[in-house]
């Protein structure tokens, strides 16, 4: 039998199967920071329990792969239902519900009152087991508003402590728009948690085309640095259609007896696979950002930064002038924040290592913060082309977060997480996603790192309708969350104001006026009299359900984690908020 056209190539490749097939394989999924900010939505919705999370993104950029990768990582005690067919009625819907969960029904016949006895039946018998259900509805967008309306009512059944079930849309950008119609805004507001999936950069396109070769044993680059921006020129950094550009170019050099894939390659390829349109209106959108730019954009253009060149062969990582020293990554499951016991800061659900010494902090240039006319201004510019500046050190970082607690930078050189101990403030180091960063509620210094490796910081200083405002070179700038993913990596420093002088995390058998402090802010974990600071089992329990509401680790210790959370539970004017705590 003949062997189909479409894998003949994988042997002159030396692969071990067709690394481009658009078949949702969570073996070939490719972690890009969003993607990975957008697993973590949905492991902290199904962590969390009860409600809807929605996650949306164009055709093709991954959602349904990253489905099949969340169930591949769900915990063992979680039960699953995923519906991919949404062109169902209330009845069918349900049904192919308990058909998933294997619920019984009685056949056809059944009303809708009967499925739902069912399936609340079944849930409550699950919960008592101390499992949970998820229910995940792939392209939701085609759904009915019949059937949300009767998708919102299964997110009643419940018992006095916990929902029963949890309830994960993915669709097209278009779900968006559906659920903000007026007569859906019951279910709108249930919504805990949202995230919607970009195409991928230029940089990402390239370590997705690469991590796709790795997976299928490439060892060799087979595709030149000027076919992958031709590539993704086309594509638009759809991850689908790079697939089938790489697929059919792939072929193409196997065809006429070349190891690589180069630019004529590529641009062959996508012309005979995708319309010619979209290329020339990329061209007209080119040229007339290029005639805004005048004289230095066209320069610009027509040179770019070496960093903002997809090359053959990487550089390697490089040191340029007053640019900060390169560091090693930190270590998860570390928290100097707490001195003398990383262990435990692991425990409390998250952490990480010490920031090391920096060079002396110095002010930024502006003395008062930026206007808003100032702000919208510096946001016009790229961010690459702003982080292609080596001011942007770690000091400078630091000394904008110090000001924005109202502190002034030290005036000699001194370590920031030294300088501010004698103030009662820590460094608290984290490598994490952007969605546990911003739940911590901090301004932070965060840890760019460019294509090259060399890296940069910035301060983040504000969240607002879905936008960050980051602190560069004095000057405040708004982005959107994904320019500014690709290069964040998940590492940053907060300060953060640990209570009564508290040092450690605490535990079972500690006496501390912090122990007093967590009772004031959890008010249904009393103390019996004269033992308000004292650290007993009844607090540890407490702790631990809180630390389950604020998705950490609920291991009944109060670290620094638990204890940022805790005192979100009262507004202190004194410190500085991404954005504002509600009531």
């Amino acid at each position: 039998e003949p062997v189909p056209p479409f894998r003949m190539y994988t042997p002159h490749f030396k692969l071990s199967e067709p690394p481009f097939s658009i078949a949702p394989n969570p073996r070939y999924l490719y972690l890009s920071p969003q993607h990975r900010e957008a697993l973590a939505h949905l492991l902290y919705g199904v962590g969390v329990g009860g409600g809807f999370v929605a996650m949306t993104g164009e055709v093709g950029t991954g959602k349904t792969t990253l489905c099949r990768c969340l169930v591949e990582q769900l915990p063992e005690d979680v039960d699953i239902a995923l519906i991919f067919n949404p062109r169902l009625n209330p009845r069918e819907l349900l049904a192919n519900i308990c058909d998933e969960l294997r619920v019984a029904y009685p056949g056809s016949k059944a009303s809708l009152k009967q499925l739902i006895d069912g399936l609340n039946h079944h849930l409550l018998e699950t919960h008592a087991r101390g499992r949970r259900t998820v229910v995940v509805i792939d392209e939701a967008q085609n759904l009915s508003f019949d059937v949300l309306e009767q998708i919102r009512l299964l997110t009643n059944l419940e018992t006095n402590q916990a929902k029963l079930l949890q309830i994960i849309l993915v669709g097209q950008p278009e779900l968006n728009q559906i659920l903000d119609r007026r007569n859906l805004r019951q279910l709108s507001q249930r919504i805990t948690a949202r995230y919607h999936l970009n195409p991928l950069s230029l940089a990402e396109t390239q370590d997705y085309i690469q991590h796709r070769l790795a997976v299928s044993g490439g060892r060799d680059a087979l595709f030149t640095g000027s076919a992958i921006c031709e590539i993704y020129r086309r594509s638009g950094g759809i991850p689908r259609l790079v697939n089938v550009i790489c697929d059919r170019a792939l072929l193409g050099a196997y065809t006429i007896g070349r190891t690589r894939v180069n630019r004529g390659i590529a641009r062959q390829a996508a012309r005979e696979l995708l319309p010619e349109a979209p290329a020339r209106r990329w061209r007209l959108a080119t040229a007339f950002t290029v005639a805004l730019a005048g004289a230095a954009g066209l320069a610009y253009w027509r040179a770019p930064p070496e960093w903002l060149k997809p090359s053959d062969n990487p550089p390697p990582e490089q040191k340029t002038a007053g640019s900060p020293e390169q560091s090693s990554r930190e270590k998860p499951g570390q928290n100097t924040a707490l001195a003398g016991t990383p262990a435990d800061a692991a425990r409390d659900g998250a952490g990480g290592a010490a920031p090391k010494p920096a060079e002396p902090v110095t002010p930024p240039d502006a003395g008062t913060p930026p206007t808003q006319a100032t702000a919208a201004a510096a946001a016009k510019e790229p961010l690459p082309r702003r982080l292609a500046s080596p001011d942007l050190t770690r000091s400078a970082a630091f000394a904008r977060l110090l000001s924005l607690w109202k502190l002034e930078p030290p005036s000699v050189a001194e370590e920031p997480c030294a300088f501010v101990e004698p103030l009662g403030l820590r460094c608290l180091s984290v490598h994490d996603t952007w969605f546990q960063l911003q739940n911590l509620n901090h301004p932070a210094v965060l840890e760019l790192v460019l294509p090259e490796g060399v890296k940069r910081y910035v301060t983040l200083a504000g969240i607002r309708d879905g936008k960050v405002e980051l602190s560069l070179d004095g000057e405040n700038a708004v982005y959107d969350l994904a320019e500014i993913l690709p290069f964040w990596r998940g590492d940053a420093v907060l300060l953060w104001r640990p209570p009564g002088g508290m040092m450690k995390p605490l535990m079972v058998g500690d006496r501390s006026e912090a122990v007093k402090w967590i009772r004031e802010r959890l008010p249904d974990a009393p103390a019996p009299s004269g033992q308000e600071n004292y650290f007993d089992a009844g607090l540890k329990a407490r702790i631990a359900a809180f630390q389950t509401e604020q998705g950490l680790t609920p291991d009944g210790m109060a670290g620094a984690y638990t204890m940022i959370h805790l005192g979100m539970r009262t507004e202190d004017a004194g410190e500085p908020r991404l954005a504002p705590v509600s009531p």
